[in-house]
């Protein structure tokens, strides 16, 4: 693994301001193991859960099928345009928007990622309040963000691959615990996959795959937080990332084994329930109990560990743009701890799917913006003056 770089400002902030050199690249494996810390949100198993609960199960397969591969080509790009120049989601944007308007690209996805942390706290603070029965919700919040705070300190260069390359394994044995435990209680018969959705065939607009599938495209979130770690790769890896960290392999897993997954586990356990938050955490635990709670917690500090780094650097970054203040990593995962705290305070899953939907929206319009820009230029081929723009 190469040496970083010793300036302590440059290690501090993250190559927040600038790109990474290639003196500062990291391996394959830590890079992989970093960003595979999305794979273990329970949102993924509520988007499949959703999307089948709303459209049909074959439906909302289809639908997670065609999600898979775009984004998995969309990302092919968003790879290698951010490896090969080491920027990240910002920089890369400051040649179309300017200084000023790539701002909002730092502003938008800190904002997204926030909410997205806060869904996965709540997640995990629901489900102690599930499994113990008693207590103020209010303070199995608490609980939550102190608890986890001491686990998001770290950072792509450091321990963060660690962290969940250690914790994977176990995410997939509990998956796979929870699917063959609900299976067992409730019976495992093919009844889910001839569901045909909530949503009549008369009350779609388009086909629901189709609906499916632009459901999914409000995860498009997952493209700028692709340029954020994929700029510490090496060139020499360059074709294993688009393939296997952000490419087919990955979004197989994220989406494919994830979606189908949730689908099956709320339509066994809870067949008569609409798709939900709290059903996916109560599905989980009434089919494993105890150790339900546990790949809870272990899915949850695995995911937690991307949304805090990311919603913090994003951070950084808008108050480097706006003024020479430097501050240490652990004021902005602070920061961002007391965020996620008070945004669970306000009853977040009752108005949490519609935020998301209008981030979604912008989030989509980023990436045909950068889509289109650098697909107009020369076979990608761009000067990223970033250090003198700082």
């Amino acid at each position: 693994m190469p040496t970083l770089p010793t300036q302590k400002t440059q290690v501090d902030e993250d190559f927040n301001a600038s790109a990474v050199p290639l003196t500062a690249r990291l391996g394959r494996w830590q890079v992989t193991m970093s960003f595979w810390s999305l794979l273990s949100a329970m949102v993924w198993l509520f988007y499949g859960a959703l999307a089948a609960s709303l459209f049909g199960t074959m439906n909302a397969i289809i639908a997670i099928a065609a999600s898979a591969v775009v984004f998995s080509l969309v990302n092919i790009v968003m790879a290698r345009l951010s490896l090969r120049h080491g920027v990240n989601s910002t920089l890369l944007t400051r040649n179309i928007f300017g200084r000023w308007g790539s701002l909002l690209t730092a502003v938008l996805l800190a904002a997204t990622v926030l909410y997205y942390a806060v869904f996965e706290s709540s997640t995990l603070a629901l489900a102690f309040a599930e499994y113990f029965g008693a207590g103020d919700i209010r303070i199995w919040y608490a609980v939550v963000v102190v608890a986890m705070l001491p686990l998001m300190l770290g950072s792509v260069q450091s321990w963060m691959a660690k962290l969940n390359g250690y914790l994977l394994p176990f995410y997939f044995i509990g998956l796979v615990a929870t699917l063959v435990a609900a299976s067992v209680k409730f019976g495992g018969d093919s009844a889910w996959l001839s569901f045909e959705g909530v949503v009549p065939a008369e009350g779609r607009t388009l086909p629901g795959w189709v609906l499916g599938f632009i459901l999914y495209m409000g995860i498009y979130i997952t493209m700028p937080t692709t340029a954020d770690f994929a700029r510490f790769g090496r060139r020499e890896d360059e074709r294993f990332h688009e393939v296997v960290t952000f490419g087919w392999v990955f979004y197989l897993l994220l989406f494919v084994v994830n979606g189908v997954a949730g689908i099956y586990l709320v339509q066994t356990v809870l067949p008569n329930e609409p798709a939900s938050e709290h059903g996916v955490v109560q599905a989980v635990l009434m089919s494993l109990g105890l150790f339900g709670l546990l790949f809870i917690v272990i899915s949850q500090t695995r995911v937690n560990s991307v949304n805090y780094y990311v919603a913090s650097t994003n951070l950084e970054r808008i108050l480097h743009s706006l003024s020479s203040v430097r501050l240490p990593r652990v004021v902005w995962v602070g920061a961002v701890a007391v965020l996620v705290f008070l945004l669970m305070l306000t009853d977040v899953f009752s108005y949490l799917q519609t935020a998301l939907n209008w981030q979604g929206v912008l989030v989509i319009g980023w990436v045909g913006v950068v889509l289109t820009h650098f697909g107009l230029t020369d076979r990608f081929r761009m000067t990223f003056v970033v250090a003198s723009n700082r």
